[in-house]
């Protein structure tokens, strides 16, 4: 089976700290027909069992779509259930240990903070890059900020997809364009919206305009 193909878009990350069990898989299904291209599962503050568990639930949906699933840190997990791949930060496990685990036909993801960072997401076989925090995130207050000049720097300095993150919503996702961005990661904007699919559509729509 051949490494998933990471298409351009909107990227949803189901966190378990923001959606409840019992939404997080419904909200994914919305995201999912509003068009978001890429999912990942973060639940930094639940077992490896549990991790499990959800990720099989979101696998039946995210399948259904044709769509990657990813699994935020947790390797072993994303190896046990099938996941279509990882992301790992810059304190979780090597890229390049990752892709040992995973094999050759998976996906890992790595945050990158510097030039440094980036140099070694393409040493490792990364399959994508992500920069942020570009705007103040309600879901990760203290995270540290990259101003928008600093990622287009960093993306100038590979060919693999750029995704950005950070508290992108409707009202600054046009600020990103121009910037060498592939993938625009998205949690509260989505997760926290009255109508999450309509709030993926919109930002897909947004997004659309850059080109």
């Amino acid at each position: 089976m051949p490494r998933p193909e990471i298409k351009p878009g909107i990227y949803f990350i189901a966190d378990a700290d923001v959606l409840d069990d019992g939404r997080l898989v419904p909200v994914t299904r919305a995201a999912l027909a509003g068009g978001v291209t890429l999912v990942q599962l973060r639940a930094k503050h639940s077992p490896p069992q549990h991790i499990a568990e959800l990720g099989r639930r979101l696998l039946e949906v995210t399948r259904h779509f044709d769509v990657p699933l990813l699994i935020n840190d947790a390797v072993e997990v994303a190896v046990e259930i099938g996941a279509e791949g990882v992301h790992v930060g810059q304190q979780d496990m090597p890229a390049a240990r990752a892709r040992e685990l995973l094999g050759p036909d998976a996906i890992v993801g790595v945050t990158t903070e510097c030039r440094e960072d980036v140099l070694r997401a393409n040493a490792d076989d990364a399959d994508y890059i992500a920069v942020g925090a570009l705007f103040p995130s309600p879901t990760k207050p203290d995270a540290d900020r990259m101003t928008l000049q600093e990622a287009e720097e960093l993306a100038g300095l590979t060919d693999l997809p750029v995704c950005a993150i950070g508290g992108i919503n409707e009202g600054n996702i046009g600020q990103l364009a121009g910037l060498g961005i592939d993938l625009v990661c998205v949690i509260s904007a989505i997760a926290l919206a009255d109508d999450p699919e309509d709030a993926a559509r919109r930002l897909r729509v947004a997004m659309d305009q850059w080109a």
